[in-house]
């Protein structure tokens, strides 16, 4: 018997994604593959890979596995629009996704995680003063991420920048900042965005020298866990080791 996959006509010009996604479409009970779109975020930083998540995801609607990750795109795409009209629409979309994953898997870590970035997002778009209902809801997410997953690094990494950036009134504290971001630090020590954030909270608690040694620690990272993130964390660092060893900050 001939191969579904074989039997279909497919034209030339066509993104390889594309066609992917056209040859599991004809294989009856073909499950999606999470790795072949992970392997797409994980390369985001190329042109139009971020982007063809998006089909192979949305074919899944009933599914949290895709759901969650189709929420992570799009948070992703927000962060690369501009306009605060635009960046809502997908961090929105995000959301909703999120939501949907949620309800079909109440105890996926990915889902709570990615739901509570979604969040801070809309929040940090809307602006922090008309968002200050959306503080318990993410940081509820962020506790049931480590109640399921306690050494979810970027739970701690989110804890830590909303004690850091909040206001003292909402919650926001140095001291709760510094301890979420060491914890974020030494549970996931590939993940470059915890080396600046760390040393903005210890700037922030007065410890310079202990910001310097952290920014140079990163220098000691050789494979990144986000790969696309990474050169903008280096590049962040540097800006700031800079700042600090010329006495400018």
């Amino acid at each position: 018997m001939r191969d579904a996959a074989a039997s279909v006509a497919i034209p030339l010009n066509i993104p390889v994604t594309a066609l992917l996604f056209v040859a599991l479409s004809a294989v009856p009970g073909r499950a999606l593959s999470t790795s072949t779109v992970d392997s797409l975020y994980f390369t985001r930083d190329q042109p139009g890979k971020l982007e063809d998540t998006l089909p192979l995801l949305e074919a899944e609607p009933d599914n949290p596995e895709a759901l969650w990750r189709l929420g992570r795109s799009w948070v992703r795409l927000g962060e690369r629009r501009d306009g605060k009209k635009a960046k809502l629409e997908a961090f929105e979309r995000a959301k909703d996704a999120l939501d949907r994953a949620l309800k079909g898997d109440a105890e996926s870590v990915e889902a709570h995680y990615w739901h509570g970035i979604a969040l801070g997002r809309i929040g940090q778009t809307r602006g922090i003063m008309r968002s200050l209902f959306m503080i318990g809801p993410m940081k509820r997410g962020m506790r049931r991420v480590l109640e399921l997953d306690p050494k979810h690094s970027g739970a701690h990494h989110v804890l830590g920048e909303m004690y850091r950036q909040l206001p003292a009134f909402a919650g926001g504290s140095r001291a709760l900042a510094v301890a979420e971001l060491e914890r974020a630090l030494e549970l996931g020590p590939h993940h470059t965005a915890h080396y600046p954030a760390l040393a903005q909270a210890y700037l922030d608690a007065g410890r310079r020298e202990d910001a310097i040694r952290v920014l140079k620690a990163l220098d000691g990272v050789k494979m990144p866990a986000d790969p696309p993130d990474a050169e903008g964390n280096r590049e962040e660092a540097r800006r700031l080791l800079d700042a600090l060893v010329s006495g400018s900050r």
